[in-house]
């Protein structure tokens, strides 16, 4: 028996009807996982966290070779040892699975230092035959520092690299003198008061002219979070000592002629306080500055935690007097790693489009990497 239903055709036949194949249901697409190379999505942010992947061991094969030479040649080895250095340190450092580089020339490093050591070897020995010298050598020191340090801005800044991307320094000379003479004369005449503020300037400067090709960095703090960053630790250590010394004061002193134990703690509390009061300046600024850079619409954002980053701090100059110094490539690793890897950026362009814009480098550009004052005197 025939199980297709028939019909009479218009012949007076029958016609067949064949049950129909239903079309082959494609199941939808599945997206591809995101990567540093997967475009995003308009209005897409997706932070990427800095990484590094250097280790101690490996480092201080680098670090020991570079100590010996640097000795052995009365510190002539010290550029050389540095462009080592930092190029470990850049090259174990990634965003997004790229790499950083640095590509200093060792030599520009060595014309930079000799020329800072004639400044001081002017300025420190000049006294010592007549005021006159030393007077004349502390105004040439003052008029040289500024240029000797937007100098190595711009070396350290054009000789570091993201991928295929290089940074560039645009800062001029005469903004550095005005902003560091700035810098002295709120310093001075406030009685160091108001260094926060000096230093708030003095931070505007080196990052609102640094550019990554087209990508301009900016940062926008307020100056408040830097007196923050300063004066909380400051005044916390004071709160602490001054609350410590009273409780001693009612309760621990021991008039037989010792110190009681209340007193003793008491004294070497003081002395953990002030080791831990410059640490905790420096994780407070780091996070002040890095929370509030931006690299063209890309924001930065720093999680460094102050109290994690002064034990680090302090366990580390504790190793280092403990091996006599030979963990010190261990404890170098270990705050670089700390510092590195509290740093993401909110992209909102991808890796790719980012890198794209920073590359196509005005033309300007290649005149001033050509500058053969760019040197480095920095250590």
């Amino acid at each position: 028996m025939n199980q297709y239903p028939v019909s009479p055709d218009a012949d007076g036949g029958r016609e067949i009807h064949f049950p129909q194949v239903p079309d082959v249901v494609t199941p939808p697409p599945v997206p591809p996982v995101a990567d540093s190379t997967t475009p995003l999505p308009p209005g897409f942010m997706a932070n990427r966290r800095f990484e590094f992947h250097g280790n101690g061991s490996e480092y201080f094969g680098i670090w020991i070779s570079n100590l010996v030479l640097t000795i052995s040649t009365i510190g002539f080895y010290a550029p050389w040892a540095k462009v080592r250095r930092l190029r470990y340190f850049y090259g174990h450092t990634k965003l997004a699975n790229r790499a950083f580089d640095f590509t200093g020339v060792p030599t520009k490093i060595l014309a930079g230092r000799l020329i800072a050591a004639a400044v001081y070897f002017t300025f420190a020995f000049g006294g010592q035959y007549s005021p006159k010298v030393a007077i004349a050598g502390f105004i040439l020191l003052f008029l040289v520092l500024p240029w000797l340090l937007r100098a190595t801005f711009r070396f350290n800044a054009r000789n570091s690299k993201y991928s295929n991307s290089r940074l560039f320094f645009s800062g001029s000379t005469a903004q550095i003198y005005k902003t560091l003479l700035l810098c002295l004369l709120i310093t001075v005449f406030t009685l160091g008061i108001m260094t926060p503020y000096a230093i708030w300037l003095y931070k505007r400067y080196q990052f609102n002219h640094l550019h990554l090709g087209q990508l301009d960095f900016k940062l926008d703090v307020d100056v408040g979070r830097y007196f923050s960053a300063i004066y909380v630790p400051y005044f916390f250590v004071l709160g602490a000592m001054l609350i410590g010394g009273i409780l001693v004061g009612v309760t621990g002193l021991n008039f037989s002629g010792g110190l009681s134990a209340a007193a003793i703690a008491f004294i070497v509390s003081i002395y953990v306080m002030l080791f831990l009061i410059v640490p905790l300046i420096q994780a407070r600024l780091y996070k002040a500055t890095w929370n509030h850079v931006s690299l063209a619409k890309n924001r930065f954002e720093c999680n460094i935690n102050q109290w994690r980053y002064s034990w680090i701090v302090i366990t580390n100059w504790l190793a280092r007097i403990v091996s006599f110094g030979l963990l010190s490539a261990w404890a170098a690793v270990r705050i670089y790693r700390y510092k590195i890897e509290s740093l993401s950026i909110q992209l909102v362009d991808s890796p790719n489009d980012l890198l794209t814009l920073a590359r196509q480098d005005p033309s300007a550009f290649a005149e001033e990497l050509t500058d053969i004052l760019d040197i480095d005197v920095s250590l």
